[in-house]
């Protein structure tokens, strides 16, 4: 590995994860104006809100892994503003968005070429619903119907049809409000091998614009397969705080789906048959994995 690779992870024991960049830094303050704007009007508390969020940064060790930190800006988020849920009207609203455009995608989908293929890009291209990140999309279907007309940058497709066929167990990792709606058109296509078990998981508690149970639910995922929280309120899959049912599940699986950055970053170098699912939303995750921001990627882990 090149000596640039080499600072892309850090080691805990025999485990590597991606590193936190001083470009995170400037990410993770703006990060809490924002959601502190959405919990409350006061400037006081908002400027409160940032100075502990510095403070936080200032002592925080630079080798732990951005969905670590960015577990502690929003706790103590929550903490300052007295608002567990910021983002609870907006996750409702995206929802009722997504829902409103599964008929079109769904019939897409039916009658596409490559049904499956094209379920998993809608998939992807879903992710960009995400308030963790700077950009904000005014026009949330036509940016999908421009994702989706692009060709996928890592294109780990065939191995994903191939270990798909000898899956068992799916253990499915969703991300994002409104994102989960994408998540149920793949799910159904899935659902339509048969045999195939599928467990959906979710936050344990609200964490920016991430699902939960309820999330789940009000888009008819409850439906379609079994939910499971992973225990844990970190924007991403920490093994380390998830519950044991969700470790169980994660190593009895013939196979996992992970969306979204935060799962990619926390997951990247897990033992496991893992497919990861999402739109590269930054240029240190583009690095990573020699791609542009902005583009669509289905990597599977195993070497």
């Amino acid at each position: 590995m090149a000596e640039e690779g080499k600072k892309e992870v850090w080691e805990e024991g025999s485990k590597k994860i991606m590193k936190t960049y001083l470009d995170c830094l400037p990410c993770f303050l703006n990060q809490a104006l924002k959601t502190s704007r959405v919990a409350t009007t006061d400037e006081k508390i908002q400027r409160e809100v940032l100075d502990q969020v510095m403070e936080n940064l200032i002592r925080l060790p630079l080798d732990a892994s951005p969905p670590r930190i960015a577990q502690i800006v929003y706790a103590t988020i929550k903490k300052i503003t007295g608002t567990g849920d910021p983002y609870s009207a907006i996750k409702k609203k995206q929802n009722e968005l997504a829902l409103n455009f599964y008929p079109e995608f769904k019939a897409m989908v039916r009658n596409a070429e490559d049904p499956l293929l094209l379920a998993l890009k809608l998939a992807i291209a879903g992710n960009i619903i995400d308030f963790g990140v700077p950009k904000e999309i005014k026009d949330i279907r036509e940016e999908i119907l421009l994702i989706i007309s692009s060709p996928l940058a890592v294109n780990d497709y065939l191995a994903f049809k191939k270990n798909l066929h000898n899956a068992k167990l799916l253990l499915y990792l969703g991300d994002n409000a409104g994102e989960i709606v994408f998540d149920r058109i793949l799910i159904e296509e899935l659902s339509n091998l048969g045999t195939l078990k599928i467990v959906f998981a979710v936050r344990e508690k609200p964490i920016i614009n991430d699902a939960v149970l309820d999330d789940a639910k009000f888009v008819g995922l409850d439906k379609q397969v079994k939910l499971i929280s992973n225990g844990s309120d970190a924007p991403a899959t920490v093994l380390a705080e998830c519950s044991s049912e969700f470790i169980d599940l994660f190593q009895k699986a013939d196979m996992i789906i992970a969306k979204g950055q935060g799962n990619y970053e926390s997951l990247s170098d897990e033992s496991g048959n893992i497919f990861f699912l999402l739109m590269v939303k930054c240029a240190i995750v583009g690095r990573h994995l020699h791609v542009k921001v902005g583009d669509m990627v289905l990597k599977s882990n195993l070497k």
